[in-house]
């Protein structure tokens, strides 16, 4: 803020106008006032607001549509990977206030915006993302000095709904089971894919519930390395480097954008190294990925921006119908993220170290992928049962007596007021 302004009488006005500097930028106003004594005041008092945050000049003036000229711009900035996502759930904000909706009013309006969300059946997970973006777009005009953090309070979210987190998850010996060889027919392999009416015909013929080798390749990768499902398709024999003996997931192929590298050898990561060694047989010359889908060696597709589309498709299909073989129906591909997450926690791996295999940034998302079970709880009651507690710390005084650290010693110096434990040092 430069100088401490003035007031003036506009042309054509009977009240005064009032000018100061603020942030480089000339600030105008009327002071409503006739008297210049009274206009002082109303401008000494809008420059000590001014400066104390209180008030920014002109703030009633922003709309709903600058916050999200802000925000969109500050994804540029960041480089935002949901900088295509995010206007798709700012738009719900924009339908029910209106672009042109003063932004000092907005955040006493968002419980009503919240019973109407509610209302059309969107979800709580979805109507906290949206208030956040309003929220992240208001602090935003704050730190411009575009509002003031007086008219822009913390908008309060709903509560995350407990029943949305996925607890699913797979131990080892289910994953074993789920990635077992296939021990059936020929003709049941075959009955796998035939139609509904197909099957009407032969009755006898119970279809084989295995997953294919190429898809259990996958499953048993996603559990001992717990990455995307996405990142996995994507993954190509450039990624892995033998003289390293290590596998690289990309920044573009991450979700978060940072690279991972894990180790692949036959000492450290056996089931790693098996997988790798199997898609070796099964390369082909002509596709760039290490797991391949069924429609591998045809016409490669590409993106918008270029890219080879990854071979290896949805496989729901089988995936549903072996879960459900097991045991386990309802299960989704991410679940093997969770269990993978859970299985080198319960091995006694740090979780510092487990976000460096997953890529976790936070250790918020860690807590949530380690799911605790009955299990858990179980092997926890039993340590408290078998401990025991500290056993007394047994010394030998005078005389061949013995006595514990919490019983008195009238003989040890540290037992004495300090006045007498420094004379007999003394």
């Amino acid at each position: 803020m430069r100088g401490d302004g003035r007031v003036y009488l506009k042309q054509g006005s009977r009240n005064f106008h009032g000018e100061f500097w603020l942030d480089g930028r000339p600030v105008r106003f009327s002071t409503g006032k006739v008297a210049r004594e009274d206009a002082e005041k109303v401008l000494r008092r809008k420059i000590e607001e001014a400066k104390r945050g209180d008030a920014i000049p002109h703030e009633e003036r922003v709309t709903l549509a600058d916050l999200f000229k802000l925000l969109e711009e500050n994804y540029r900035l960041r480089r935002n990977r949901s900088i295509n996502t995010m206007p798709y759930s700012f738009k719900h904000l924009l339908t029910y206030f209106g672009e042109k909706a003063k932004a000092v009013k907005l955040p006493a309006r968002t419980d009503d915006y919240v019973a109407q969300r509610r209302e059309e059946g969107a979800a709580e997970s979805s109507i906290r993302y949206e208030l956040a973006l309003l929220d992240r777009a208001g602090r935003l005009a704050v730190k411009k000095r575009l509002l003031s953090h007086r008219n822009w309070p913390d908008i309060e979210k709903p509560a995350e709904d407990p029943s949305r987190v996925r607890k699913g998850f797979f131990r080892r010996d289910a994953i074993e089971r789920l990635c077992a060889p296939c021990d059936c027919s020929p003709l049941a392999v075959h009955a796998r894919s035939w139609t509904l009416a197909k099957r009407a015909t032969r009755p006898d013929v119970q279809p084989c519930w295995h997953l294919p080798r190429r898809i259990a390749d996958v499953v048993e990768f996603l559990f001992f390395c717990p990455w995307r499902v996405g990142a996995a398709r994507r993954l190509e024999w450039r990624d892995y480097s033998e003289a390293d003996r290590a596998l690289t997931l990309r920044p573009e192929l991450n979700k978060t954008g940072h690279e991972l590298q894990i180790p692949v050898d036959a000492e450290n990561t056996p089931e790693l190294m098996a997988v790798i060694e199997r898609q070796k047989v099964r390369r082909r010359p002509d596709c760039p990925f290490i797991f391949h889908g069924s429609n591998c060696g045809t016409v490669p597709r590409y993106d918008k921006k270029g890219n080879r589309r990854p071979c290896l498709g949805d496989f729901q299909k089988v995936w549903a119908v072996a879960c459900a073989a097991i045991g386990m129906a309802g299960r989704i591909p991410h679940d093997l993220r969770r269990s993978g997450v859970k299985h080198y926690i319960d091995a006694g791996v740090d979780p510092h170290t487990v976000m460096a295999w997953s890529g976790h940034r936070t250790t918020c998302m860690l807590r949530r992928y380690h799911i605790i079970d009955l299990d858990d709880l179980r092997r926890a009651g039993k340590k408290a049962s078998d401990y025991r507690g500290p056993k007394d710390n047994v010394v030998r005084g005078d005389f061949g007596r013995e006595r514990t650290r919490t019983e008195p010693a009238q003989d040890d110096v540290f037992s004495r007021p300090a006045s007498e434990a420094g004379s007999v040092r003394g």
